[in-house]
């Protein structure tokens, strides 16, 4: 085993006691407002919005559809861990600006059926395969934080006739860039757990994180994540929406999507995005708008990987770097995101 790989075991082990401390907290301390009486939830969560189609391999696909039905097409491809159900951040954003998005599950993840030989270049045909389904001409793509590298690859092999423009907000780039300016956890994860960590590790891991704690009820999870001592380590600019009750809701659904067939299409999708991807950012079409979104604050997917993405386009990338958190670059830009996309797309 690397020394590398074992360092992230040892830190994982770190963890441990601090996860349980706050599990079991959060089950012997859930009463409150929010735990008695839930609202409803501004962002749209219905299951009418989700549906599937068969692939060419007799695979099933899922996504879901918010925003304008008849605005411009953009595919949104969620994080890690994450799930088509991120797309309700865009809803009221996409009727406003006339934008049509569309989140797509990867593979063994909520409504799409495992692929477990699959590599990343093999996303770009699935969702080519929506798109014919879906009758498009012409569409965009975004990917966030894990998404990243689907997004590059995306650029890399649709069609150049169909693809207007390929945006990436906080997003992974290949494995061969540094992770300098990222925390411990993320600098070794990346590089190094994801690809060689057995799936068995990776599922006790996860039990431990608040994001993968699907043992709990929805109430039980919303009070853990509104526990006054978690929000006191959480960064300034995170506080806005981590304390947002209907964003909760949302990546509580989308959590629970994530894990819906088990801890291993998880595993999976993170083994795959954090391989050699199998093509080079250089070969990416060389007339395709690229438009990249990194935060200086950001210590998960630090900023050098936006910078690095952008040099191996040698200026074909534009490039934006705000005073922004790995999560609140989505949060706070997501709006600024759509709105340059859609206005790139009529420029290509």
């Amino acid at each position: 085993m690397p020394e590398s790989v074992a360092h992230y075991l040892r830190y994982v082990q770190q963890l441990v006691s601090s996860s349980v401390s706050l599990a079991f907290k959060t089950q012997t301390n859930h009463t409150g407002c929010l735990a008695q009486q839930p609202r409803k939830c501004r962002f749209p969560l219905e299951d009418d919005r989700s549906d599937t189609i068969t692939l060419s391999d007799g695979r099933r696909l899922g996504y879901a559809q918010y925003g304008s039905v008849t605005g411009k097409p953009i595919f949104h491809l969620h994080g890690l861990p994450g799930s088509r159900i991120e797309g309700a951040y865009y809803h009221d954003i996409g009727l406003r600006l006339g934008a049509r998005i569309i989140a797509v599950d990867r593979p063994g993840i909520g409504l799409s059926s495992p692929n477990p030989d699959r590599r990343l270049l093999d996303f770009p045909k699935e969702l080519e395969y929506l798109a014919q389904h879906l009758g498009l001409d012409e569409y965009a793509v975004v990917g966030v934080s894990g998404g990243g590298p689907y997004a590059l690859a995306c650029a890399a092999a649709l069609p150049r006739e169909k693809i207007r423009c390929v945006s990436i907000v906080c997003g992974l780039g290949p494995p061969d860039i540094s992770m300098r300016g990222a925390d411990l956890a993320h600098r070794v994860a990346f590089p190094y757990g994801w690809r060689y960590a057995p799936s068995f590790l990776t599922r006790w891991f996860w039990k431990l994180q608040p994001v993968g704690r699907i043992d709990l009820t929805d109430s039980q999870w919303l009070a853990m994540m509104l526990d006054p001592a978690r929000l006191e380590a959480t960064p300034v600019k995170d506080l806005g929406f981590m304390k947002d009750e209907d964003v909760l809701q949302v990546m509580l659904r989308s959590t629970r999507q994530a894990f819906s067939q088990g801890f291993d299409g998880v595993w999976r999708d993170g083994k795959v995005m954090c391989s050699h991807f199998g093509f080079r950012v250089e070969d990416i079409h060389s007339d395709l708008p690229v438009r990249l979104w990194y935060g200086k604050q950001d210590t998960f997917i630090p900023l050098i990987q936006g910078e690095q993405i952008a040099a191996r386009l040698n200026g074909r990338a534009h490039l934006r770097v705000l005073d922004e958190t790995h999560g609140s670059i989505f949060f706070n830009r997501r709006e600024e995101v759509i709105e340059d996309i859609l206005a790139t797309m009529k420029k290509s």
